[in-house]
This record gives C-alpha cells, structure tokens and sequence, in this order.
C-alpha cells in the first residue's frame, strides 16, 4: 500500500514538475521529470496488482494448532486431534476424484475444508506440510506459540454468530 501511494505520489509530482517545464521551455529538464512521472506510475501499478493478487485469507501454523482465518470467520484444528489430510471428495470412495480443496478430519468434530490457493500456496504442497506437521513433533517444535489473546486482540475475528439474544 505504502509503495503504490508512494509511486502515484512521485508520477504526480514528477508529471507537475515536467508539464511546468515544458511551458517554460526547458525541455531536457521537462523530459527527465517526465520519465521519472512514467516511473512513479509504473511502481504505483506494480504495487496495485501486487496488492489485487494478495492471498485473501490467512494461514497460522503454531505448535500446538493450526489457524485458518477467512474473511472474519476464524477456524482452529488442533495437530494431536486430526485423522486424515486429503484432497479428495468426502465419500467418493471408490472413485476417488481429487479437488483443490483440503479436507482435514478429526476425532468427534465435524472435518476443516479451504482451498489453499486461497492463501497463496499450492494444494497438494499444502496437504503435504499438513501431513508432515501433524506427524512430526519435531518440526512443530520450531513453529511459534500460539497466544491468542495477543495475537488476535490487534483485530478482532468473529468465529461465529451471536449467541445472546436481543430484545
């Protein structure tokens, strides 16, 4: 954000600066400002489509649990608890047909889906840091804590509807 305000900045001050010059006849110096105005723009657009293709959601991987925000909707699947890690269909068994969404299964809750190119990454790369985290103690070890009333008192996230009634 701060280099596409910085550049469209720059492409405006520059284009001023160069427009000035022409009138006054100064052209090497009114076609140098011009060319830094072209560039102001061009680092003002590389940064607006580097911000346009940003992931749109958030993936925290903790020692203990796995966290995946979506929007405001905030989804935790605790390592010691999962079962399975696909990219299949639930239930196609015994035609299994793959997708680009990540299933992943748990002991008595109901299973976590999201697509992980919706965090930047590719899906069968995804189920596989998945499947090596959740079987590897070792490696989690290297991963952060997770503390959620510091991580997640900077903005709030809604895990769900309200609950208390309104009158």
């Amino acid at each position: 954000m701060t280099l596409a305000a910085a550049g469209l900045a720059c492409a405006l001050v520059f284009g001023a600066l160069a427009a000035i010059a022409m009138v006054a006849q100064v052209w090497p110096a009114g076609l140098a400002l011009a060319v830094g105005a072209v560039g102001g723009a061009a680092l003002g657009a590389w940064a607006g489509w580097g911000l346009a293709t940003w992931p749109s959601g958030k993936l925290g991987l903790f020692r203990d649990r796995l966290v995946v925000i979506q929007g405001r909707h905030e989804m935790r699947a605790v390592w010691s608890v999962m079962e399975t890690v696909t990219l299949s269909e639930p239930g196609s068994w015994p035609r299994v047909r793959l997708t680009d969404r990540l299933t992943i299964s748990f002991k008595n809750e109901p299973p976590l889906k999201f697509k992980p190119a919706q965090f930047g990454l590719e899906p069968s790369a995804c189920r596989d840091l998945m499947i090596r985290l959740r079987d590897d103690s070792k490696l989690r070890a290297r991963l952060p804590e997770f503390d959620s009333a510091r991580d997640l008192a900077v903005s709030p996230v809604v895990a769900g509807e309200l609950i208390e009634p309104r009158l």
